[in-house]
């Protein structure tokens, strides 16, 4: 009886869940990565072709597609080139040669599935480490956590490696206290979801080797206490026998997710660059052991061809409260968990310390297994280098939520006032959460300006990650506005014609970092003028220097949409912008050796933005071409004076 009267609180707690995903799930535009993700899981179906978006794991990819297979879809070939190239093009053309709502719509409400797994699994996890009352709170943290809502219902890897690493360490803990062949296997085949789902699944491995290993110290301890406990000889053999068959389970879980073939694409069909190609030239530790896997074919070449674009990437830009980073600051994902927390959970973070949970000797082990997995996954986020969204730290958040709903329980059981605290402390995180819904993307807590202050602190998926469109037509059917310039973020990518946007395109940085060709613009425009947050934050467009929008970031919009989208009202002056598509031309006219072209475009950039580093640095470019290097240096000083000026500017 007593297990009957939790179903209908559990029930509405994750019906409030699934309505959430649902919402964001047709509110939201086409994000960035998701057209290619859901073109590659097609692909994966119909084509067996594993080449496509290599760069993660095929198991999510291939659950949002199944809702597609009876769909009559038209698929568009695979254009030539380079692969990266090859599943942005070739899913844009997909998308948006069918429905794009109704593809999309299916796709995401299969991949929230997942979502509604973790927030059950975190139930019961916390429900048998700690009780019905822990459990309750664990599971209002999860329905409310803005980051989980937010990426839950989207076609990406990370809601997947969260469930994935978060179901095989709560397996493992109930296999460590009462070892058993099923358990085992249920370890297993978690590790393996984690691991096919996302490379950085592969952190799980060393998470149960830690916790493997900490288990070991804990019989040590038991048996001094009772020395009729069987002996520590017999338990690490158990602990290391166990570890290495889960291991084993998830590679051949890895290898059955790609059809337990190594070439990556089907008979017929070969990778842009070869897998030889893309691993050589570089002679280090990392890229010897990965070429010697890839030699020995002792996992999918697919699966390789992540690894190995991972290594390719190194340190990338970051946009952080205000400031353009080169490389990402160690303290990176720290700030960003910190912005898009909301204050309630991160008050509850800091009452743990207080709570007498931490000090409770009989929960050691369930301390253990709730604080080794976070912070081994946040420790090598932010070792990585890489400055990326709160999504890619979304693993920690399920553990968290379980510890802190204890240590929350313990102190409101302890005395009234204290109750009070954690009561108000929840119903913050809940107000918080909900007051942005269903932008969530954006979301920002009241310490930092809220969530309409995303686009000062962060930026790519963290605030505009090309949402906004559907919230954008809204806003100009309610204004009657047919003209207009817009600066999009995902115009790449994403058709905003399908979504009945009529604005002008504006310069945006993916294109020009790509080398795509952008159409030449007044220095003037009139009308309104909407622009991506990513656009305005300039973490793509390589400095303060070469934003053609950094000006916006000091003025107040005219409106801000879906958090992510700001318009200001015309006319306005935009000769930086203006200069781009000539910078643009000039390079690639250069590359040519068309060099008079060439400095034709580089001096009509020069002549819109004079005062601007990247007409001078795509100056200097032609200069050294024509063998001109005098002058080139000269122009190269001046782009780098500019440089300088921008960034003390800032």
């Amino acid at each position: 009886m007593r297990r009957l009267k939790l179903i209908p609180g559990l029930v509405v707690l994750v019906g409030v869940l699934a309505a959430e995903l649902a919402i964001s799930a047709g509110r939201m535009s086409q994000t960035f990565d998701e057209a290619a993700h859901v073109f590659a899981g097609c692909r994966y179906w119909k084509n067996f072709d594993f080449g496509i978006n290599p760069e993660h794991p095929p198991l999510v990819k291939l659950l949002a597609a199944m809702p597609l297979l009876r769909l009559d879809l038209r698929m568009p070939p695979v254009p030539p080139g380079y692969f990266k190239a090859v599943e942005f093009i070739g899913g844009r053309q997909f998308l948006y040669a069918n429905d794009a709502n109704r593809v999309l719509l299916r796709a995401r409400l299969a991949a929230a599935l997942l979502t509604l797994a973790l927030a059950i699994t975190v139930f019961f996890a916390a429900r048998s480490m700690f009780g019905m009352g822990p459990a309750f709170l664990a599971l209002i943290l999860i329905v409310f956590e803005p980051n989980l809502v937010a990426h839950g219902s989207l076609v990406t890897t990370d809601m997947g490696v969260t469930l994935g690493i978060f179901l095989a360490v709560c397996a493992f803990y109930v296999f460590v206290k009462q070892p058993s062949v099923p358990w085992l296997i249920a370890t297993g085949a978690a590790a393996g979801m984690a691991v096919t789902t996302k490379h950085s699944g592969i952190l799980l491995l060393p998470i149960l080797l830690l916790l493997g290993l900490v288990e070991l110290q804990l019989d040590r301890r038991a048996r001094r206490k009772d020395p009729s406990q069987p002996k520590n000889a017999r338990k690490l053999a158990t602990v290391a026998a166990s570890l290495l068959a889960i291991a084993a389970m998830a590679v051949v879980l890895l290898w059955s997710s790609y059809g337990f073939r190594f070439a990556a694409r089907p008979a017929g069909l070969s990778m842009n660059p070869p897998l030889a190609l893309f691993t050589g030239g570089v002679d280090t530790v990392g890229w010897r052991f990965l070429r010697g896997v890839a030699r020995w074919k002792l996992l999918p070449e697919s699966y390789l061809y992540g690894w190995a674009d991972i290594l390719h990437v190194g340190g990338i830009p970051a946009y952080l409260l205000d400031k353009y980073y080169p490389h990402s600051p160690w303290f990176w994902f720290p700030a960003i968990f910190i912005i898009k927390s909301t204050l309630g959970f991160l008050a509850l973070c800091l009452l743990l310390l207080f709570s007498p949970l931490v000090r409770d000797r009989e929960r050691l082990r369930e301390l253990i297994f709730l604080t080794i997995p976070p912070a081994v996954y946040f420790g090598a986020a932010m070792w990585s280098g890489l400055s990326l969204g709160v999504r890619h730290v979304l693993p920690v958040y399920p553990f968290l939520c379980v510890l802190v709903a204890a240590g929350a329980w313990s102190l409101f059981r302890r005395r009234r006032v204290l109750a009070v605290v954690v009561a108000v402390l929840l119903a913050a995180h809940v107000a918080s959460s909900l007051h942005t819904f269903p932008d969530d993307i954006a979301y920002a807590n009241e310490l930092w300006g809220g969530s309409a202050n995303s686009y000062r602190l962060v930026a790519d998926s963290n605030v505009d990650w090309g949402q906004g469109l559907k919230a954008m037509r809204e806003y100009l059917d309610q204004r009657g506005i047919g003209d207009c310039w817009f600066a999009y973020f995902a115009a790449n990518v994403a058709d905003s014609s399908y979504y009945g946007i009529p604005c002008k395109p504006l310069p945006n940085s993916f294109a020009i970092a790509n080398r795509i060709p952008v159409s030449p613009i007044p220095a003037t425009v009139g009308g309104p003028v909407f622009l991506s947050a990513s656009e305005v934050s300039g973490t793509f467009w390589g400095g303060d220097a070469y934003n053609p929008y950094v000006e916006f970031r000091g003025k107040r919009p005219a409106a801000l949409i879906a958090h992510s989208i700001l318009l200001f009202d015309g006319p306005l002056e935009l000769p930086d912008a203006a200069a781009k598509p000539h910078e643009l031309a000039a390079v690639q006219l250069a590359d040519a050796r068309r060099l008079d072209q060439a400095m034709a475009e580089a001096e009509a950039a020069l002549a819109l933005a004079p005062n601007s580093a990247g007409p001078h640095m795509v100056r200097a470019l032609v200069l050294a071409r024509m063998q001109r290097q005098a002058e080139a240096a000269e122009e190269y000083q001046k782009a780098l004076s500019l440089e300088a000026a921008a960034n003390r500017g800032r």
